[in-house]
């Protein structure tokens, strides 16, 4: 039960959070039991992620500009691949791709377009080899996003 709490504090919208590192320093912060928290780079009030006994609980991501400040244009793809180029490089910090990802929640703003951020999605995990999944539409995201995507991965 402990576990999943911690993993609900670790999920939170992509655009929640904030950075509490110095300027060249990564923040990270640890509890006394154990979960390692890892500051975003957005201007909001959420870690990057946090990791307890060996998996790491990538926080949601939409497809943020490098500001934080709205999503890139051009849709639910560029939305999407914006994601994926986001999630890759947040994996990469902690010597993990998405080979060790195994499980993932998709918010849509509009299940219509499932089709769409399913062949982008496909494209990033090795067929036969996809993670646990869940969807689900919503009544809305974060800076009027399309598409969020939040991930688990285990450290070997």
């Amino acid at each position: 039960m402990r576990r999943l709490e911690l993993a609900a504090l670790a999920v939170g919208f992509a655009v929640s959070g904030c950075s509490i590192q110095q300027e060249g320093e990564e923040a990270n912060a640890q509890n006394s039991k154990g979960a390692v928290y890892h500051a975003s780079e957005l201007p909001y009030p959420f870690s990057d992620a946090v990791e307890v006994d060996g998996v790491l609980y990538l926080s949601g991501d939409i497809g943020a500009n490098d500001a934080g400040t709205g999503v890139v244009p051009g849709g639910i793809e560029a939305e999407t691949r914006r994601i994926f180029q986001r999630m890759e490089a947040r994996l990469a910090k902690h010597d993990l791709t998405f080979d060790d990802v195994f499980k993932c929640t998709v918010m849509l703003e509009d299940m219509s377009e499932w089709p769409a951020f399913n062949a982008i999605y496909a494209e990033y995990f090795k067929e036969g080899r996809y993670p646990a999944r869940s969807a689900f539409g919503t009544n809305g995201l974060a800076l009027g996003a399309k598409v969020e995507l939040e991930c688990w991965a285990v450290k070997a």
